[in-house]
């Protein structure tokens, strides 16, 4: 019987998923910038922290949407 491995399904990432990652990132990275202008405009501190998270999460979205699959 013939199996693949493991890795041989992860690195197969379809078009249309990369597509939404990037989507998804884009709309981390719009929500955290609007979240640094909220902590800018309110002056308080808990809209920065939320931001640096969604940052994060944006830079971890484009990283699984555009990195090399090996193919």
């Amino acid at each position: 019987m013939l199996r693949r491995a493991l890795s041989d399904l992860r690195s197969q990432q379809p078009p249309a998923e990369r597509v939404l990652f990037v989507l998804l990132s884009a709309a981390f990275a719009v929500t955290a910038a609007l979240q640094f202008f909220l902590a800018d405009a309110m002056s308080v501190w808990w809209p920065i922290v939320l931001a640096a998270a969604l940052t994060v999460a944006a830079l971890l979205c484009l990283y699984v949407a555009l990195r090399d699959t090996g193919d």
